[in-house]
């Protein structure tokens, strides 16, 4: 509606960082992308892109500014058509929800299959991260809403759960009453989100020669399985992916909340807010 062809066109070309993925993604030629970007920076009279030669296609400081207002007229777009719609009774449109690894199997998973059995014409888009990549994305207008762990900051948040830090270790260890972060009994082995949500709430670093960082609670969880060290995760997430095992507390103590939040949850589309529902009543009943 408000979006032309060629602002459409960048926005994929700085998602994409290549012409080449931008080009399938849209489904039309490498020349075409390149003439309609072509065609816009006469159009705005500035340099949108520049070429280096060991990180490819990079925006310069105008086309991350330019970037920035473009993914607010798309998601300007995006409201229109969904409050047009609505005025039909039915919600359409698309619904772009970020949110840590580790919550998409556990938190997310139920209330998007109630969301897509309720509103299946709305298209949904899943963007994974870590609390700092989520906190970039809703910040940047990437997606509606996010749903991670605290602290919220800025952003407007309804909590979903209170949760904690906890220890998984190898085996059953009597003996064991808690794990001191500062000082642990063997390797720790922490997924990268639970290190981002620690360093949060703790005043100096862990030490770098006592852990060991991974990409998702998932291979902590196997490592610790493996005998390797002792694993460092929520305890929803404990609870979710390794049920059974026991869990110790850890020094110092961890607290937070899983949360939803955005840049103004009172302004969210028709689409993010039917969404917004589903999951805060599944929470709050379970």
């Amino acid at each position: 509606m408000m979006m032309n062809r060629g602002l459409e066109v960048f926005l994929r070309v700085a998602e994409c960082g290549s012409v080449t993925r931008a080009a399938k993604t849209l489904y039309i030629t490498q020349p075409a992308v390149s003439n309609a970007i072509a065609k816009l920076e006469a159009e705005l009279q500035v340099k949108l892109f520049f070429r280096d030669k060991r990180n490819g296609l990079l925006l310069t400081d105008a086309g991350r500014r330019i970037l920035l207002l473009a993914k607010q007229m798309e998601d300007l777009d995006n409201r229109i058509a969904q409050t047009a719609y609505r005025e039909n009774h039915f919600v359409e449109g698309r619904l772009r929800i970020a949110a840590l690894t580790s919550l998409v199997s556990t938190i997310l998973s139920k209330a998007l299959k109630a969301y897509r059995t309720a509103f299946p014409g709305v298209r949904v888009e899943l963007r994974e991260g870590s609390p700092n990549d989520i906190f970039r994305m809703v910040e940047e207008h990437d997606v509606d809403f996010a749903v991670s762990c605290s602290p919220f900051g800025k952003f407007d948040s309804i909590p979903l759960r209170r949760d904690r830090m906890a220890a998984l270790l190898p085996g059953e260890s009597p003996s064991v009453s808690e794990i001191d972060l500062n000082d642990p009994p063997d390797l720790l082995i922490i997924n990268k989100p639970a290190y981002e949500t620690i360093l949060d709430h703790i005043r100096q670093p862990l030490p770098a020669t006592r852990f060991l960082q991974v990409q998702t609670a998932e291979t902590a969880i196997n490592m610790v399985r493996d005998g390797i060290g002792i694993g460092i995760l929520s305890e929803y997430t404990m609870e979710t992916l390794a049920a059974g095992h026991a869990k110790y507390p850890v020094k110092p103590e961890i607290t937070f909340e899983i949360g939803l939040f955005a840049n103004d949850l009172n302004d969210l589309t028709p689409a993010a807010a039917q969404f917004v529902q589903i999951i805060t009543h599944e929470q709050s009943a379970g």
